[in-house]
């Protein structure tokens, strides 16, 4: 296999001024075309069991997220304009990858709450390089210094003090990624991808939906290892794409996610049928689990008094999974 020209054995440096805006390539599959992308999410996770070493379980329904790609005309004129690729079986989807970050929910906020993102012509991004494939999750989760969330992986309970009218002002708004009901901001500080378990970084299925070729990312292997409300940024990036003069791997485009529930193993409530999405990607070969049915987690009864020593010890031997029908 011929490598790239920009391959190498060092990890790959990022740069992310160029989120959701035309960049115009100077290498990969569109070189010499201004091309602008927009993800977003199309399925996302409503719930999943917190993280434990020996019963790992994966967000449900597993979040996905489609890319569009529109080739951008007569780019910075009075008549720019654009045109969304017509077959998406044909893009080369070598080097095209997804990455996600996990964020907590702030506290009385709705699972309905919206989390909204914003243009990067009205906030600028930071620009500082992130290595790759290195996860963020290798760096120890650092907190905002004007608000806390006690967010930890080795407790039961979550606590997510609401943000006040004071902090909101604190925070620059140079800082905020985004909003959360269109009043709580976010900022990078407050990431806690070290939380999550599994592939953080997953390659795009071609797939039919809404009766059309699409470019779908599914995140079929993800965990979090506490408790709490949270939501997923998703970012996606071309290995092989370079803009002329720059040596870095440009982020094209970001999304941020529906709010999801991670739950305790005593109180998760268990698994709905999966969704007529998740079926359709494992019908193109994603690997991901499937049910035709929901999994309710079953009552036990109450321990009966004449019962022997040996039951009780069964009981507590019982596999979490099998506590569901």
């Amino acid at each position: 296999m011929e490598s790239s020209p920009h391959s190498s054995a060092s990890p790959h440096r990022m740069i992310d001024s160029w989120v959701n805006r035309p960049i115009h390539f100077d290498s990969g599959y569109f070189q010499g075309q201004t091309i602008r992308a927009e993800l977003k999410e199309i399925q996302k996770a409503d719930l999943g069991r917190k993280y434990a070493r020996v019963d790992r379980r994966p967000l449900d329904p597993p979040p996905v997220v489609q890319l569009r790609l529109y080739q951008v005309f007569n780019y910075g004129t009075e008549a720019q304009y654009e045109r969304e690729l017509c077959d998406y079986s044909e893009v080369q989807t070598r080097g095209l990858l997804c990455c996600v970050d996990l964020f907590p929910a702030p506290m009385h906020t709705p699972e309905s709450a919206q989390v909204s993102g914003r243009e990067p012509r009205q906030l600028p991004r930071i620009t500082s390089g992130l290595d790759l494939p290195e996860s963020s999750s290798s760096r120890p989760p650092s907190y905002h210094r004007y608000t806390c969330y006690g967010v930890n992986p080795h407790t039961t309970t979550t606590q997510n003090p609401s943000i006040s009218h004071e902090n909101v002002s604190a925070v620059s708004s140079s800082a905020v990624l985004t909003y959360v009901d269109g009043c709580h901001p976010i900022t990078e500080d407050m990431k806690r991808t070290s939380f999550l378990s599994g592939a953080l970084f997953v390659q795009p299925a071609v797939i039919d939906y809404n009766g059309r070729k699409a470019l779908v990312f599914a995140f079929s292997d993800l965990a979090v290892k506490a408790e709490g409300l949270f939501f997923l940024r998703y970012r996606c990036f071309d290995l092989y794409s370079r803009i002329f003069g720059q040596e870095e791997v440009p982020m094209q485009s970001e999304c941020f996610g529906g709010q999801f529930r991670i739950y305790s193993t005593k109180e998760f409530p268990g698994l709905q049928a999966s969704t007529e999405l998740t079926k359709q990607l494992a019908r193109y070969g994603v690997r991901l689990n499937t049910r035709e049915t929901e999994r309710k987690r079953k009552r036990k009864s109450p321990p009966s008094t004449s019962g022997s020593a040996s039951m009780k010890g069964k009981e507590r031997e019982t596999d979490s999974g099998s506590d569901y029908e």
